[in-house]
Order: structure tokens, then C-alpha cells, then sequence
């Protein structure tokens, strides 16, 4: 899985920047940010009940679930129409993308995408990113912060920018180019 930094920079890329319709600009990048990183608020029960990892890459990592988290912000949030909640849609889903992309070194692999159709877990055969470690099944709080913190986590946060970073910057210069 990568780290929020990889998931926020392919957030943007998918996104850009600019802020939609009647979102003011720190409102829309806030909601980018929040929908990138979304499918992983399932750490939030988990530190709950003293298991961070529990929930961890279940029903949240789901097609079913972007479409959820995106038909809610348009449902409850006034200036998020039709137009913006398909971008967040497609801004959750790039978060599913790119872990079904890394290296998973923590069974079950991969994300239950098809749920709740189908209980199969999908990760590709050849990773692009390295795995984030975030501590392992039943790794207390401390544990989880230490590992997430790590030496080997910023080498791999490292290998998210220069993958993601050149990705972001031809696809927001060929949007500067087709607005004027």
C-alpha cells in the first residue's frame, strides 16, 4: 500500500487542482485530500479497539465504497454536484488503484475491490510501489506509529514521488494547455 503522500500526490493527478463549480479552492482540495486517502480511515476502528490494522484493506478498499463515500458528499454537501462527486469517485477508486499496484507484505494481499459481490482479494502480479508498512496484525498504537515513521517507509515514500511526481506534472501542464 502507499504512503498518504503517494495517495494525495495521484489524488491531484487525477483531480487537478483547480477548484470546481461553487467550491471555494481550499474547500476542493480539502476534499481531494480526504477522498484519496479515504478507503484508509478504516485504521480509525481499529485504533478503537486497540488493533489498528484490524479493518485494515476491508470493505472500505471496495468499488462499492467509492461509489458510497462519493454519492454521500453529493447527497450532504450542497456545492459538490454530479460533476465533482464523479472527480472524488474517480479520486477514492486511484486510491484502490495504486494498492492493488504496491507490494502487500501482510495477508490477505491485496483489496477486496468486487465486495460485497465478490470476498476475492485483487493485487497485481508485478508491484510498482513498495510496500508502506504500518505495523503488523495485531500491532498495538506505538508500534504502528514506529513503524509508519520508519527509514525503510521514507525510501519508500521516496520512490512514490519520483514515480508520481513527473505523472502529476505532464498530465497538470497538458490541463494548463487545454483550458487556454
Amino acid at each position: 500500500m502507499p504512503s498518504p503522500v503517494g495517495h494525495t500526490l495521484l489524488a491531484f493527478t487525477v483531480a487537478g487542482g483547480k477548484a470546481q463549480s461553487g467550491l471555494s479552492q481550499p474547500w476542493w482540495w480539502l476534499l481531494i485530500i480526504i477522498a484519496g486517502v479515504a478507503p484508509d480511515f478504516d485504521f480509525l476502528p481499529g485504533i478503537i479497539v486497540g488493533d489498528p490494522n484490524r479493518f485494515h484493506h476491508g470493505p472500505s478498499h471496495s468499488i462499492a465504497a467509492a461509489i458510497l463515500f462519493a454519492a454521500t458528499l453529493w447527497l450532504l454537501l450542497k456545492p459538490v454536484g454530479k460533476r465533482e462527486a464523479i472527480i472524488l469517485f474517480l479520486v477514492y477508486l486511484s486510491h484502490l488503484i495504486a494498492d492493488m499496484l504496491a507490494a502487500d507484505h501482510g495477508a490477505p494481499y491485496g483489496i477486496p475491490l468486487l465486495w460485497p459481490i465478490q470476498a476475492e482479494y485483487f493485487i497485481s502480479p508485478v508491484p510498482i510501489f513498495s510496500n508502506f508498512s504500518h505495523g503488523g496484525k495485531e500491532a498495538g498504537l506505538a508500534s504502528v506509529l514506529r513503524d509508519i515513521f520508519s527509514l525503510p517507509n521514507l525510501g519508500a515514500v521516496a520512490i512514490e514521488i519520483l514515480i508520481l511526481g513527473p505523472l502529476f506534472w505532464i498530465v497538470e501542464r497538458r490541463r494548463r494547455r487545454l483550458r487556454r
